[in-house]
């Protein structure tokens, strides 16, 4: 029963193995969650007539405007999660991306300025309380690995004029890219407008309001380079 399920497994990760210490009732009850999962799936996406694929979803996912949305195989989806692809582009979901539960992912929510996209990279793993927008656009990169309260901004309010309330100023609008291979912490904000580059490190609880060059190790409050992984 072990090689079946882990055969299975290897399907979205071929370098896994239970750990030895695994037991008969712990795959029990992962492939019974695990096929509850797929069954809400099938149904969620059979019910807005669109192709259902190997897509698990965790309890009351929610999903708005899901015709404009692109999924890959071996997604997953934890419980509570809100997806809204209120956008001019697309919501792209690539290949074995996990989503942790309670996590916000929407391009936006205005009407009378509709945002752009989002588009999430193969084998990218979020974690939970991820608060994502997609208003100037982002991108993640394939191979990203991102901790819990993960949170970007692509848009951000102006406030120069002291004569009238800063939410009727507008807003400025920057597109957020995320390049390939990161680690990026927990609690770590990214900012409109910011490039981080692939293969790069952002310390847990870091704010980035600035472009990192590739291969940086980043940390602080402004972010900065700490050094570089080159080095």
């Amino acid at each position: 029963m072990i090689k079946i399920i882990q055969a299975v497994i290897r399907k979205r990760n071929p370098s896994f193995s239970f750990d030895k210490s695994v037991t008969t009732l712990m795959l029990i009850s992962l492939v019974s969650e695990k096929l509850t999962s797929f069954l809400r799936g099938i149904i969620v996406f059979l019910l807005h007539f669109k192709r259902p694929g190997l897509i698990f979803l965790g309890s009351n996912v929610r999903f708005y405007n899901i015709h404009n949305m692109r999924f890959g195989k071996w997604v997953k989806i934890d419980s509570d999660v809100y997806i809204s692809a209120l956008g001019k582009q697309t919501l792209e979901i690539g290949n074995s991306v996990g989503i942790g539960s309670q996590s916000q992912i929407i391009i936006s929510s205005s009407f009378n300025n509709i945002g752009e996209f989002i588009r999430i990279g193969d084998n990218v793993g979020i974690g939970q309380f991820a608060s994502l927008g997609g208003a100037g656009g982002l991108t993640i990169g394939n191979d990203c690995i991102i901790g819990q309260y993960f949170s970007c901004h692509p848009e951000n309010h102006n406030f120069g004029n002291l004569n009238e309330p800063i939410r009727m100023q507008g807003i400025v609008r920057g597109a957020i890219t995320i390049g390939e291979d990161c680690w990026i912490g927990a609690k770590v904000t990214i900012l409109s407008g910011v490039e981080i580059g692939a293969h790069s490190v952002i310390a847990a609880g870091a704010v980035v309001t600035k472009s990192m060059p590739p291969y940086s190790v980043i940390g602080g409050v402004p972010a900065k380079v700490i050094k570089s992984r080159k080095d």
